[in-house]
């Protein structure tokens, strides 16, 4: 048989016992892609091929060959809850320099210090709300001021530190 463009489809045909062994011979990628991407490679070849070299046969085997070997020198991707060889998760190798503490310490300190320029009685509802944990009805009880009081008090709070804070 010739070899050509022409003819590609019973080509493909005719050697796809080749590329389905190849693409077992290296089961740690896709077997499907691997079929597809080596079906495209035997089109390429056609046209590459010479005679004076051999069989059409060892010339596709020898480049299906190096197709998987330069693959299989590219590392797979790896997912983040992996393991790496010394059994830590591959999330925490990950270098960062960016540290979180520092900048929950820095936005406390602000925080703070704009809470501070509260009145007395707002700074009193946030620390009832956040750091006590109580609800609008118990904050009320404890100032001797109305739930609703307390909401409204509240959310004006939260608008007053927003715009402390983004000074």
């Amino acid at each position: 048989m010739q070899i050509t463009l022409a003819n590609s489809k019973q080509i493909i045909d005719s050697y796809m016992p080749l590329l389905i062994s190849m693409a077992r011979k290296f089961p740690s990628f896709d077997y499907d892609e691997d079929i597809d991407q080596t079906s495209m490679i035997l089109v390429e070849c056609i046209p590459a091929y010479d005679e004076s070299k051999g069989t059409f046969g060892n010339f596709l085997k020898n480049q299906l060959r190096y197709h998987y070997l330069d693959r299989a020198k590219k590392q797979n991707p790896q997912s983040l809850d992996d393991f790496d060889q010394n059994g830590n998760p591959i999330v925490d190798t990950i270098p960062d320099d960016y540290d979180f503490e520092v900048h929950i310490l820095e936005n406390y300190k602000d925080l703070y210090l704009a809470i501070g320029k509260l009145s007395q009685k707002d700074q009193e509802i946030i620390r009832l709300k956040y750091w006590e944990d109580l609800s609008n009805a118990e904050i009320g009880h404890i100032l001797n001021i109305s739930s609703k009081t307390v909401s409204n008090r509240h959310s004006l709070s939260l608008k007053k530190l927003k715009v402390l804070m983004e000074r």
